[in-house]
C-alpha cells in the first residue's frame, strides 16, 4: 500500500518542499500537488521534483480548460525528466468557480471535454 498525501496550495514553496522533504524520510510515497487560485502546481512539482530523491510527484489536478493537450503532454514530460520518472500526471475539469472566475472560460461539458483532452 502506497502513503500519499496533498500538500496545500497556501504558504511558500519553501515550506512545501521542507515538508515534503520530512515525510520522504518518513515514508511518503506520493505527493499530490493541488492547483486552484495562486500560483501554478507545475511551478512547485518542479521544485519538488529538483529537491527530492523518492518521492512521486503528482498533479492533483492539472484542469483541462487552461491548458491544451500538447501543453498538457509536454508539462508531464519535463516533470517527469526532472524527477526522474516520479511525475504521476492528474488531470480533470476543477470547478466552475475556478474556471470561469478566475481563468474567464466558460465551463462547458466537463466529462466530455476531459476525454477529449485525453485521447
Amino acid at each position: 500500500m502506497k502513503i500519499a498525501m496533498q500538500i496545500g496550495y497556501s504558504g511558500g514553496f519553501k515550506e512545501s518542499v521542507e515538508q515534503v522533504q520530512a515525510l520522504e524520510k518518513a515514508g511518503l510515497d506520493i505527493v499530490y500537488v493541488a492547483e486552484a487560485y495562486g500560483s501554478d502546481a507545475v511551478s512547485l512539482m518542479g521544485y519538488l521534483a529538483a529537491q527530492t530523491e523518492t518521492v512521486q510527484i503528482a498533479s492533483g489536478i492539472l484542469p483541462v480548460y487552461t491548458r491544451t493537450p500538447t501543453l498538457l503532454a509536454m508539462t508531464a514530460a519535463g516533470v517527469d525528466e526532472l524527477s526522474d520518472g516520479r511525475c504521476i500526471l492528474g488531470l480533470g475539469a476543477s470547478g466552475p468557480q475556478v474556471i470561469e472566475g478566475f481563468h474567464g472560460v466558460p465551463y462547458d461539458a466537463p466529462i466530455q471535454r476531459t476525454r477529449e483532452i485525453i485521447e
